[in-house]
């Protein structure tokens, strides 16, 4: 059953007690339909950040596929479908407006869109993260977010380009959207600030 916690304005949802048939074999038909089902619920959190399913219905296909040692083809759908979700969010910012300003305002939307949709993806998956994952040493749902935004982020040529001009703009203006940035930049890595900026701070390359 859902419950929505109004004070946190986060979504919670109880979980019934799950039944082990004491078989090993999952019928091939219902991981395929459940891994579609993670596919397009990762789809739909990123488009407009809720689902059509339930996510117990989720958590409990999830579980299943888990306990029915399928937990690569899970891992393996979403880790693929995150990536694709990643490169067509951060599409638009190659052909982005020269102008900084509205640069850094759509590069900032959409990194909090994408960690928006990667928590709710852990939430939805969090026994495959306290399981599977730990156990096969694979990257956490948090982790493998950051990951794939830093990824993008580094390997673009048009994205790093445009976010030294666009900071460089930005000289005395908006300083909540360098602020903004420089946290951004912090939360992917230690190292990756002064993957774009030699003293790796965006405050001092945006001071006067």
């Amino acid at each position: 059953m859902e419950n929505e916690n109004e004070a946190s304005g986060r979504r919670t949802f109880k979980i019934q007690a799950f039944k082990y048939s004491g078989t090993s074999i999952i019928d091939p038909e219902t991981v395929a339909e459940t891994c579609k089902a993670v596919t397009r619920a990762i789809c739909e959190l990123y488009a407009q950040g809720n689902i059509s399913m339930t996510f117990e219905d989720l958590y409990r296909g999830a579980y299943n596929m888990i306990l029915y040692k399928k937990g690569e083809e899970l891992y393996s759908v979403v880790e693929t479908t995150m990536t694709s979700e990643v490169q067509s969010l951060c599409r638009p910012l190659d052909a982005a407006p020269a102008d900084g300003v509205a640069f850094l305002q759509e590069l900032l939307a959409k990194w909090n869109q994408h960690i928006k949709a990667v928590s709710m993806i852990h939430d939805m998956l969090m026994y495959m993260d306290r399981t599977y994952v730990l156990t096969n040493h694979k990257t956490p749902i948090k982790e493998l977010g950051l990951r794939l935004w830093r990824e993008h982020m580094i390997h673009s040529d048009k994205i790093r380009e445009r976010l030294v001009e666009a900071v460089e703009q930005q000289r005395g203006g908006e300083d909540e959207l360098i602020a903004g940035v420089n946290k951004m930049l912090a939360e992917l890595g230690e190292d990756v600030p002064g993957l774009f900026f030699p003293d790796g701070e965006l405050h001092d390359a945006a001071g006067p």
